[in-house]
């Protein structure tokens, strides 16, 4: 993707094999919140890697999510301090992985996403 001229390149592929993705992912941390559709609790976490389908997130919590969850996400695109109800993103979990303090989820979204070059490059 090129914007104002500069280049913002997805993740390389790992190995030989091929991505069976259907949207490119690109590396990004920032700080999101979750929670299941049928919680009112969020939990605090942390995007690894973004696409318009879905994100990677680590989680630090005791909450323990599992394949087939729906669950809502809230993230921090920018500096904003407060995310509102309609920018809620609605997914389900499809992977779980579960690490020393928590676990590393992914999520697809229900509907694709668009995702603005200044999100990927906060200088753009």
């Amino acid at each position: 993707m090129i914007d104002k001229n500069r280049i913002i390149e997805p993740l390389p592929l790992k190995g030989p094999e091929k991505d069976r993705r259907r949207h490119t992912r690109w590396a990004l941390v920032r700080a999101c919140k979750l929670r299941r559709a049928s919680s009112i609790a969020f939990e605090a976490a942390r995007t690894r890697d973004v696409s318009p389908g879905g994100a990677r997130l680590v989680t630090a919590g005791q909450k323990k999510y599992a394949v087939g969850d729906r669950v809502e996400l809230a993230v921090a695109w920018s500096d904003e301090t407060v995310v509102s109800q309609d920018a809620l993103i609605v997914g389900k979990i499809v992977r779980t992985t579960p690490t020393e303090s928590g676990q590393t989820i992914a999520v697809q979204f229900e509907l694709p996403m668009s995702i603005d070059a200044s999100v990927l490059d906060p200088a753009a």
